[in-house]
């Protein structure tokens, strides 16, 4: 005799593997390790979310606590790529799944998840590129993975694993926020070089001996002290920049972007991502390109 639909929820958990992990190529190792602390995908569904399914999942907190800039970038998130949908299994020992696995994926910002939980280990980049969302009760996972076609019904695995496999499609995408923002800052720099005079030429080679230095904190006040006098209008303050929070109220992105465009150095989708979400969300820092369980 098979489990009540109240039952199944008590023991599955709905998991949204968000497109930035897809992007990163870590739905995969991903999976595993949900299946590795004890919560086995019993389906999975790879699904474009629209606009109407963003607003179903989000539907409690869009109506009394979010705000425009919020909807816009979770927005701009899904709207990037794929998701992974999963109905994990609580293994028994978990007594309450969904309470366990919000312990095992981390803070909800990256920047405060402890070594080993699934998003330190992962890289997980701020809160809207936090890698995964899990639900909180039986209640909501029945809900949410309906919004994603999801029911007890598909919860057979048997193609669960290979789909997981599967997922992302084309290239990993293995840039955290050091990384794009070094990367951005980098191709300004180039893009400056041809008009900076020899003497700070070589000022710039000694402040950044390799392209990962312009990504590090405070590496953005060097880089516009450097070359004040040979850029014009807001461009110095794009290049000091760190995109964090701190500096929400000081640039716009379409400033950014403007500026940038100006030189000829265009953001890609994945940078212009990572550095507005991180506008608004405080980024983890300094966990290297991709996370260390994910570069196992």
């Amino acid at each position: 005799m098979g489990e009540t639909d109240e039952r199944f929820w008590e023991r599955h958990v709905f998991v949204l593997i968000s497109p930035d992990a897809l992007h990163r190529g870590l739905q995969g190792r991903m999976a595993e390790r949900l299946a590795a602390e004890g919560f086995r995908p019993a389906a999975a569904r790879l699904v474009r979310a629209d606009p109407e399914m963003i607003d179903d999942l989000y539907a409690d907190v869009i109506a009394g606590q979010w705000q425009t800039w919020r909807y816009r970038l979770v927005d701009a998130l899904f709207s990037s790529g794929p998701s992974l949908a999963l109905l994990c299994r609580g293994a028994d020992r978990h007594g309450d799944p969904h309470r366990a696995l919000a312990e095992r994926k981390g803070h909800q910002h990256p920047h405060r998840a402890a070594p080993g939980t699934i998003r330190a280990d992962f890289g997980a980049v701020n809160s809207v590129l936090g890698l995964m969302h899990s639900s909180d009760g039986p209640q909501e996972s029945a809900r949410e993975a309906g919004v994603f076609g999801l029911s007890p019904a598909d919860a057979d695995g048997a193609d669960a694993a290979y789909l997981c496999g599967l997922g992302g499609g084309g290239a990993e995408e293995r840039r955290g926020f050091d990384a794009v923002l070094a990367g951005v800052r980098t191709r300004a720099l180039l893009a400056l070089w041809e008009d900076l005079p020899a003497g700070v030429r070589t000022r710039a080679g000694a402040a950044f001996p390799d392209r990962s230095a312009l990504g590090r904190p405070g590496a953005g006040d060097a880089l516009a002290d450097l070359v004040a006098g040979h850029v014009r209008g807001p461009l110095a303050e794009v290049l000091r920049c760190e995109f964090t929070p701190d500096w929400q109220d000081r640039v716009r992105m379409r400033t950014v972007l403007e500026e940038l465009e100006r030189i000829g150095v265009r953001p890609d989708a994945w940078e212009h991502l990572v550095l507005e979400t991180s506008l608004y969300f405080p980024p983890a820092r300094d966990r290297g390109a991709v996370g260390a369980e994910a570069a196992a």
